[in-house]
Parts: C-alpha cells; sequence; structure tokens
C-alpha cells in the first residue's frame, strides 16, 4: 500500500473557491494528524493560508510568467523535488493537469474531464446525486477527492484562515483612531462582486449602512482593487462617521473581517473569508445557487430570493429581479438577529 504522508493539494484560484478547500485539510489529517498538507495556489491568493496550522507550507505559483519556459521549468524542479505522495488536484484544468502529472506523485486524483483524465491515477466520482439544478455543492466534489483514498471525511465541513494577534492589534488601533469606543458593534459591509448579477445594489448596501447606524451599529465598508468607480460612486453618498477601507490586501481583507460583529457580502471572495474567520456573516446571492456555494450552517445565512428565473447561474443580467426582490429591510433584521445572538463559532 502507498504512504500517503505527504498530500498536496492544488487549487490556483480564486479566493473563494481556496477558502472553501481549506475545509479539506481536517479531513486529511482526521486519523493521521502528523500527515502534511500542502497547498499549491497563484502567488496572490497564497498569503490567505498563512498562520494556518494543518498547513504544512504553500507553493506559489507566478500565474503572470506562465508561458516563461525558465520559469516553468525551476517550478517544476521545485514541485517534484518536494516528493508529494498524492496530489489531489480540484481544479483539473489543463495546466493543473499538468502539474499534477509533473509532480511525479505515484497517487493524483482528480475529475474525469476530457482530455486531462490521463494526468491521474485515481478519478473521484460523484458519491450523491445532483441537485435540481444538475450540479452539486463544491465541498461534496471536494470531499469525493478525499473518499476515494478510502478516507472518511469529518463533518461539519469547517473551512479556516488564521488572524495573527499583531494584525488584530493593528485594526484595534486603527478602529481606535476611528472613534469606535472598545464595545461598540460593528458590521463589515462588501457591495462587490466578480460579476455584475452577483452584486446587490449600491444604493440597498448604503441604504443599510443608514439603518445600522440608527441601530447604533457602525458600518465598514470593504471594497476590492477593481472597484475603484464604485467606490467614487459610494463616497458620494456615504456618511462621515463610516469607515472606508479601500483595496486592502488579502491579509487585511481576513483582519477587518474578524474584527466585525457581523458580515454582509455578495457571493463573492470576502464573503467566504467570514465563515473562515470567525465571524457571522450574511451571503446575498443572486443567479448563483447557495445550495452549492454556501456551506455554512448556524449561525451564517444565506439571502436568497426564490423566483421564476432563479438558478440561472447568468454573470450579467438586464433585470435583476432576484437581487430586486431582496430588501433592505430583511438583510437589516438577519443582521440584528446575527449580532445579538453572536457566539464562538
Amino acid at each position: 500500500m502507498i504512504s500517503l504522508e505527504k498530500v498536496l493539494i492544488i487549487r490556483p484560484r480564486f479566493l473563494g473557491d481556496l477558502i472553501l478547500a481549506t475545509g479539506l485539510v481536517d479531513a486529511l489529517r482526521q486519523g493521521n494528524p502528523s500527515r502534511e498538507v500542502w497547498f499549491l495556489t497563484e502567488g496572490s491568493y497564497s498569503e490567505a493560508l498563512q498562520n494556518h496550522p494543518g498547513i504544512t507550507g504553500v507553493i506559489p505559483f507566478d500565474a503572470p510568467r506562465k508561458n516563461n519556459p525558465f520559469y516553468l521549468w525551476r517550478f517544476y524542479r521545485e514541485l517534484r523535488r518536494r516528493r508529494f505522495d498524492a496530489v489531489l488536484d480540484l481544479f483539473c484544468n489543463p495546466r493543473t493537469a499538468q502539474m499534477a502529472l509533473i509532480s511525479g506523485a505515484k497517487v493524483r486524483v482528480g475529475f474525469e474531464m476530457r482530455g486531462r483524465s490521463w494526468a491521474y491515477t485515481v478519478l473521484a466520482p460523484p458519491s450523491s446525486d445532483p441537485l435540481a439544478s444538475g450540479r452539486r455543492p463544491v465541498t461534496e466534489a471536494y470531499l469525493d477527492q478525499v473518499r476515494v483514498l478510502g478516507m472518511k471525511p469529518v463533518s461539519p465541513y469547517k473551512t479556516g484562515l488564521v488572524v495573527t494577534e499583531e494584525e488584530k492589534t493593528h485594526v484595534r488601533k486603527l478602529f481606535e483612531r476611528a472613534g469606535i469606543k472598545a464595545g461598540q458593534k460593528i458590521a463589515a459591509l462588501c457591495p462587490g462582486a466578480s460579476w455584475p448579477a452577483k452584486r446587490w445594489s449600491l444604493e440597498r448596501f448604503t441604504e443599510l449602512g443608514f439603518w445600522l447606524q440608527r441601530e447604533g451599529i457602525r458600518p465598514l465598508y470593504l471594497f476590492g482593487p477593481k472597484e475603484a468607480a464604485v467606490v467614487g460612486e459610494f463616497e458620494a453618498h456615504m456618511d462621515k462617521d463610516w469607515l472606508l477601507i479601500n483595496q486592502p490586501n488579502i491579509r487585511g481583507l481576513m483582519a477587518f473581517i474578524q474584527a466585525a460583529d457581523a458580515l454582509v457580502a455578495n457571493d463573492s471572495g470576502p464573503m467566504h473569508v467570514g465563515p473562515a474567520v470567525g465571524t457571522p456573516t450574511i451571503g446575498i446571492f443572486g443567479p448563483g445557487e447557495p445550495e452549492i456555494w454556501f456551506p455554512y450552517g448556524d449561525p451564517h445565512q444565506a439571502a436568497y430570493a426564490e423566483i421564476g428565473c432563479s438558478h440561472c447561474g447568468l454573470d450579467c443580467c438586464n433585470f435583476m429581479a432576484c437581487m430586486d426582490h431582496l430588501e433592505t429591510r430583511e438583510i437589516l433584521g438577519k443582521v440584528l438577529t446575527l449580532i445579538r445572538r453572536k457566539k464562538e463559532i
């Protein structure tokens, strides 16, 4: 029997998907806490995994140099030098299939994908029926790669990221300079998303900020690096007592969300940060399916309007009826409930 003492998980992007993959760490180390679990991800996301006690190491891939033969030669040489016993390819595109093969691992797990299954020694079949949409929860697909190795995953599935004490202290000092007193409640709000159809309107997010302030809760707005135009629109309507954090790096994003008493975020990477750092989270869904992308239990909640065109999966939409059905008062009520009953997760 082949030893599986050193396992590599390949998930090059995106932030939310990478965070979801951290739930495999406990599954892989159950019954063998000394097993080494490594990740291979694009360099821009690798810092999210820093300080995780169950992750032995992270191999960053420099995506901008993906076609540079000199870089690739060094990268693959380093990958083979690590001598992994098994590789789990959660992405399964042609490049990651190539990474799995070149790693030299005797056990290479992937999904059955046309034109690349040849790179794997073990294929992970679906272990459960699909949902009505024909798709399956992403975490179930991830766990299939563990199950096919004969391991029984832990339950419930729990993601994890670690914010350091130094990072927490830095955020507390910033809050003090902003006049936030100890004990004052803070709600982090993330109006951005990668696709237009995933965005609850900025007008609704702004309205939510005013209503939260009336309840004595300080709004903390977080915007990503590609949202300059949205930030400009937001600044024209924001209250002087609100906090605006524009373009934090991933570590900063994690620290600010961890410091909040609740998080409201669209279906996006920051939404997955909340549960991973222990902040009660409300995930706002439009065309996406929370059954697939929101594997979080109590106290976290998905806000989703079930209408005739739900589950469309569109990136852009001219109607946005699903988002329009989510009223600000409904989200406010969810935030107040989370803050009132906040507990250790």
